[in-house]
């Protein structure tokens, strides 16, 4: 299974160290924050595999630290699972379209939570892993492109 740096997001601490010990037991590197500001500052300064965000949240709830993520082009790329108290598919659909991977019910199903993260660990690797072949494929075509200007008479 798919291992990564994860960080959980919920204002309330029981939750926060109920699910950062089981994500642990599984493996993963946990960073905790209690809001989506501090999500925010946390995300710029340190790079995540994956985030699970809460929606019901004081001050900055989950979608609109959400929809910030989305906008910000150097965080935009960092997969966000969605975790709520509400069964609610309006607030699903919301998210999904605010740019969640994925979204949970609390509380979570132990098989679901580590299947669902496995699964946006490995899209995202193989989605990094994209990443730096087109860099390397941009690399290889400019120094081709330098290299004909060279041979090409004047």
């Amino acid at each position: 299974p798919e291992q990564g740096v994860l960080l959980v997001v919920d204002d309330n601490e029981m939750n926060r160290d109920l699910l950062s010990r089981r994500l642990q037991r599984q493996g993963h590197t946990i960073v905790t924050a209690n809001n989506g500001r501090e999500a925010i500052d946390k995300m710029r300064s340190q790079p995540f595999d994956l985030v699970l965000l809460d929606v019901m949240m004081p001050e900055m709830n989950g979608y609109e630290t959400l929809e910030q993520l989305k906008q910000d082009p150097d965080l935009r790329h960092i997969p966000v699972i969605m975790i709520s108290a509400l069964d609610d598919i309006e607030s699903v659909v919301r998210c999904i379209e605010l740019g969640a991977e994925d979204y949970l019910f609390k509380p979570f199903n132990p098989t679901l939570l580590k299947a669902r993260i496995g699964a946006c660990l490995e899209k995202k690797r193989l989605r990094d892993q994209e990443q730096s072949y087109l860099k390397l494929i941009q690399a290889e075509q400019e120094k081709s492109e330098r290299l004909l200007l060279n041979v090409l008479p004047k």
